[in-house]
């Protein structure tokens, strides 16, 4: 499991991203362009759990799409 947020993983298909994780760009953007902040390729964006209202979760690792993904012991699916 890569929690670095420094070297993100390469990902094949769209995994999901933990729900509890939040940035301020997920509110909206002036941006124009189809980016999904849960790719995390901004590199201005500080990422926060919302467990802990941390940059770190539960599981006292960095908050960042390419870490908070399945297989995390904190990571919570999307609601159905």
């Amino acid at each position: 499991m890569n929690t670095n947020p420094e070297q993100p993983q390469s990902h094949t298909e769209k995994e999901p991203v933990c729900r509890l994780l939040r940035t301020k760009t997920a509110f909206g953007t002036m941006s124009f362009e189809d980016e999904d902040w849960r790719d995390g390729e901004s590199t201005t964006a500080v990422y926060w759990c919302l467990s802990t209202m941390e940059t770190a979760g539960p599981d006292d690792a960095l908050c960042h799409p390419s870490a908070c993904r399945a297989g995390r012991s904190c990571f919570r699916a999307e609601r159905e």
